[in-house]
């Protein structure tokens, strides 16, 4: 890739097509999700390898090449709910949940989506759903395309990242960086720690600090407490992160997709990959580029989801 085509790339990331008010979709009243259609465009993906604590390499070329919807929003307590309630869908149980006596993530036996462990808004309907696995978020996906008949699916991490970013290039989708991350995102800090909360997920050189403010919530927020970004989605950073179709190779392998697919591979996907961190996470793995990984059977309390779905004849 030359430099001047580097350089067009971070520009189409920087202004991106069709800024205009975003589109909304929603395909039944009661149990479909708030949706806005996500334009077609450009970006670039990923970190630079090279830097201190950024594995998100490497920085490559995407074109998202169809518009696509994705939920305005993470799917609620509320919202997985009324899927088990309709199906009878034995949810995971055996969550894994911060033990703050101890100070250690352990699996809980009886832990599930409806008690799902410190801080992480203990089954209330507005609160972001937890304690799911990969495959429960693609059985709620499947759910909603019998009831429908449209195609609802986890987004890719392309999607995903192409979505967080809304036409920004810094490490966080907003102006300010961490410094002024609580205006934007429930994310590890002062009401985070004012309990004895440890940084989940921390990293190297003393990045577990808590961001210097206070975002309003010690745990769990409900879900769009903080403004939209441009594309009109609400907590794509922090509160809790955020499973992807993708399975999770690291670095970017060069057969990845370049027009927003998934990454699949043959067999057994070992580790899925996560995205947005959490509203315990240190600052860093909430970054827009930071890529979380973990088996397709894994159940925490900071683990959610949000859906997306194929547009059918642009709508």
């Amino acid at each position: 890739m030359t430099y001047r085509w580097f350089l067009a790339g971070l520009a189409l990331a920087v202004s991106p097509p069709a800024m205009a008010a975003p589109k909304a979709i929603r395909d039944c009243k009661d149990v479909c999700p708030a949706m806005v259609v996500v334009p077609a465009g450009h970006f670039i993906m990923g970190a630079d390898a090279g830097e201190a604590d950024r594995p998100e390499g490497a920085r490559h070329p995407v074109t998202i090449a169809h518009a696509f919807a994705l939920a305005t929003r993470e799917v609620t307590n509320g919202d997985y709910a009324a899927f088990v309630a309709a199906t009878g869908y034995a949810s995971s149980r055996g969550c894994r949940s911060l033990i703050r006596t101890t100070g250690k993530i352990e699996a809980i036996p009886d832990a599930d989506f409806r008690h799902p462990g410190e801080d992480a808004g203990d089954g209330a309907p507005d609160r972001p759903v937890v304690c799911v696995s990969w495959r429960d978020a693609k059985a709620y996906t499947a759910w909603l395309s019998q009831k429908t008949g449209k195609p609802y699916r986890l987004p890719s991490e392309a999607e995903w990242e192409y979505a967080a970013r809304a036409g920004t290039s810094e490490e966080f989708p907003w102006e300010g960086g961490a410094a002024k991350a609580c205006v934007h995102a429930n994310v590890l800090d002062g009401d985070g720690m004012k309990d004895g909360a440890l940084a989940v997920f921390g990293g190297a050189g003393g990045m577990a600090a808590a961001v210097p403010c206070r975002d309003g919530f010690a745990g769990a927020a409900p879900v769009g407490s903080y403004p939209p970004n441009a594309f009109g989605l609400y907590d794509m950073i922090g509160n809790v992160w955020e499973w992807t179709q993708d399975c999770y190779v690291a670095p970017y392998p060069a057969e990845a997709p370049r027009d927003g697919r998934a990454y699949e591979v043959s067999g057994a996907c070992p580790r899925r990959a996560v995205r947005g961190g959490s509203w315990i996470s240190a600052a860093f793995r909430n970054r827009v580029t930071w890529r979380g990984r973990d088996p397709e059977d894994q159940v925490s309390w900071i683990f959610g989801f949000r859906v997306a779905r194929d547009l059918v004849d642009g709508k």
